[in-house]
């Protein structure tokens, strides 16, 4: 009797370690990615915004090659939108994935939760936009890899708040975890550029785009974040003592490494001298 009680006990203290192991890995991936998408949120808002309210928007082509146009207005309209509303997700999502927040402020959560669908959608249709209006510096297959990945937003951010106004709790949070997944991609997009860049040269790469992985990355930015969180969404729902939990955390905690290292980086060398760019006029140094 004495073991089987001592095999229940160690039981669950190896399940609850494991519970444990995935809201500590969710936090931490959580405050990582918040903390790095406010850098680039600012980022954003000072050499985009500074340079438009300068008079000198065709500058935006310094950081990404040939986004502006000025011949095309209603283009440029549409990436600015999509570059606000963008903003404005990163620096809400995390917010809306605190249950303490939820719990104890669930007035904050409904109206955060509004600006956070609406900003989706405006940030889906702004790229969707774009494309229809300009096209993607990487031609057919980047159209639609990020064509997709906007009519994704969309959808995931129509069917958060479906769920959430039919009083489906479990299916809207489990869409608004895709859509975060979803929201993060630009923000990755350019992390994931940044750590190829440290780690392998432009080895892949091409200035327009075209190279072996410019073509990968069309879908990766946002796809193996969609496979994260469903990971972590079949985990909530599992056992606390299951595999499932512990290759969620795992899969967490490895994200968090690379935002943390791939922030650290970008910041260094793209972000920071984006942001002086932007407040003094000086030339953008790639």
């Amino acid at each position: 009797m004495a073991t089987s009680s001592q095999g229940l006990a160690t039981g669950a203290s190896s399940r609850g370690a494991r519970g444990s192991a995935l809201r500590w890995s969710a936090t931490l991936l959580v405050a990582a990615s918040w903390v790095s998408a406010a850098i680039f949120g600012a980022y954003i808002i000072l050499f985009f915004g500074g340079m438009a309210a300068r008079g000198t928007t065709l500058r935006w082509n310094e950081a990404l090659p040939a986004l502006y146009d000025a011949r095309l207005p209603l283009a440029a309209l549409a990436i600015g939108l999509h570059f606000i509303t963008g903003g404005i997700l990163l620096l809400l999502g995390p917010i809306q994935l605190i249950g303490a927040i939820r719990r104890a402020v669930p007035a904050l959560h409904r109206w955060l939760g509004r600006a956070y669908v609406l900003s989706a959608g405006l940030a889906g249709l702004g790229g969707l936009g774009f494309i229809v209006s300009k096209g993607t510096i990487g031609g057919p297959l980047m159209d639609v890899g990020f064509g997709l990945y906007g009519a994704l937003m969309v959808l995931a951010a129509t069917l958060a708040y479906a769920h959430a106004r039919a009083g489906r709790p479990e299916r809207h949070r489990a869409w608004a975890i895709r859509l975060y997944a979803l929201t993060v991609g630009s923000w990755l997009y350019r992390m994931e550029y940044g750590f190829w860049f440290l780690t392998a040269g432009k080895f892949g790469h091409t200035s327009h785009f075209t190279g072996w992985f410019d073509m990968v990355m069309v879908f990766f930015f946002y796809l193996p974040n969609l496979a994260v969180a469903e990971l972590f969404i079949q985990a909530r729902h599992s056992g606390h003592g299951s595999t499932l939990r512990l290759a969620a955390a795992t899969a967490l905690l490895t994200a968090s490494v690379f935002v943390i290292v791939a922030t650290w980086f970008f910041t260094a060398a793209y972000w920071g001298p984006g942001m002086v760019s932007g407040l003094t006029g000086a030339p953008l140094s790639q």
